[in-house]
């Protein structure tokens, strides 16, 4: 039952479901998501079946998922040195799965991510194949340089509207929240690099925290998303959205943002970084749901 549990905990599953949620997103605004989604509901009930562009969604949505738990895993492989200091209760640093255990998994989860992919054609295919191997990149290289690493997840993150886009066949909507979800998790990742900053030095892991010390990492980060801040105000601020969404992201989103800043300046401890990154975290559905309501019309 621990290995069982193990097993699931490892994936991040959280992480897998935003992951999930946001390649949907991302297929659905072809036109308005509620719309789109509803009148897919309808297709079913009636008996005429799924509309094609909403299985490939439902694929996009399953592949991505896939591959993310696949890049949880290896990293925390990768990581279980630090992990030791950092997160000793995760399932590989509390000896609940084994290394060996865990690669093979892995694998695994990556191989299914790419074949679930096989219904987007050659672009879903080679988006999910690209994003694989950019997290092997990661977990083997880039992790150790600074920033470089931080920026790569950021723009995997983006990437999953656009392999929504792909499916759902609306890639040029996709730039949209693709932007804004870059910006997110580059600002969270740089937080958590700050707030791991005590197992990443005794691993001689290379970060922006351990080079240049926490205070710089979090001015970085409070700056990435103080520009998130106005790029989210740009849309209804040229009326491309209307006052639905500016409703999600002001009473959702820019008071999560604006806590998180604070915090992160004022008490930069490991506990308060790591309270923030779980903030922003649990925010990433709602600005999610103000991009829909955006493209909904409201």
């Amino acid at each position: 039952m621990n290995t069982t549990r193990g097993f699931y905990r490892i994936i991040r599953p959280g992480n897998v479901l935003v992951c999930g949620l946001s390649v949907f997103a991302g297929g659905i605004i072809g036109g308005k998501p509620l719309d789109r989604t509803v009148g897919a509901a309808l297709a079913l009930l009636s008996g005429e079946g799924l509309p094609s562009w909403f299985v490939r969604v439902m694929f996009a949505a399953v592949s991505a998922s896939l591959v993310l738990a696949a890049g949880n895993v290896f990293n925390d492989v990768r990581d279980l040195r630090s992990d030791r200091v950092n997160t000793p209760g995760r399932p590989l640093p509390s000896g609940i799965i084994t290394p060996r255990a865990a690669t093979v998994y892995a694998v695994g989860l990556a191989l299914a991510g790419i074949l679930l992919a096989l219904p987007l054609g050659l672009p879903g295919i080679l988006v999910a194949a690209s994003a694989v191997a950019l997290l092997v990149l990661y977990d083997m290289r880039l992790k150790g340089v600074p920033l470089a690493g931080n920026i790569l997840v950021a723009l995997l993150g983006g990437l999953a509207f656009i392999y929504g886009g792909i499916a759902g066949e609306a890639v040029l909507p996709a730039f949209i929240p693709a932007l804004f979800a870059t910006l997110f998790h580059l600002g969270r990742e740089i937080i958590k690099d700050a707030a791991d900053l005590r197992g990443d030095s005794h691993s001689g892991v290379r970060t922006l925290a351990t080079e240049r010390g926490v205070r710089p990492t979090v001015y970085l980060a409070s700056g990435v998303l103080l520009t998130l801040c106005a790029a989210a105000a740009l849309p209804a601020a040229c009326g491309r959205f209307g006052a639905g969404y500016l409703a999600v992201i002001a009473l959702g989103v820019w008071p999560a943002l604006a806590y998180s800043i604070a915090a992160s300046i004022v008490h930069p401890t490991e506990a308060t970084l790591r309270r923030v990154a779980f903030i922003l975290k649990l925010d990433m559905p709602i600005g999610v749901l103000a991009v829909l309501a955006g493209f909904q019309g409201w």
